[in-house]
């Protein structure tokens, strides 16, 4: 049964594979949400998927392996043999249209679900945000250096 349009929803049975880890599923007309949760509650992943249905692309956070933004290969580059869908690097996350859909969207699902995400979003945009800055300083030339005391 697909989610009420516009509202992320959880759908209450999913494949357990560890089980030390419980993974949680939301959907909506534009997202998937998979989370992964220890025995205590703490996240320790999530893939936010979005766009699903046009040009879906997942903003992915591991405790172990941090950040990372993917699309979508559908495995479509030979015609008659198709192949099975994986994630591939894919830029920069769409947060102006993003964040704003998730705020909406997720209004209804546990407030803990939906802060951790969002907290995380805010991260990875500030982590992005500075390694774009790259260096701190304008590198200069000797002769373009200002002396000290004038």
């Amino acid at each position: 049964m697909p989610a009420e349009r516009g509202k992320l929803r959880e759908i209450l049975i999913v494949q357990q594979n560890d089980p030390s880890l419980r993974r949680r599923w939301f959907e909506s007309d534009y997202f998937d949400l998979f989370t992964w949760q220890d025995l205590a509650g703490t996240f320790v992943k999530f893939q936010l998927c979005y766009d699903v249905e046009r040009n879906e692309r997942a903003l992915v956070w591991s405790q172990l392996g941090g950040f990372h933004h993917d699309g979508v290969d559908h495995g479509e580059s030979e015609p008659g043999y198709p192949q099975t869908p994986i994630l591939v690097s894919d830029g920069k996350l769409d947060s102006g249209t993003v964040v704003p859909r998730f705020k909406r969207e997720a209004a209804d699902i546990p407030a803990e679900v939906s802060d951790f995400v969002l907290a995380k979003i805010r991260e990875h945009l500030i982590v992005s945000h500075t390694r774009k800055m790259g260096r701190k300083r304008v590198r200069r030339e000797r002769w373009q250096q200002r002396k000290s005391g004038s």
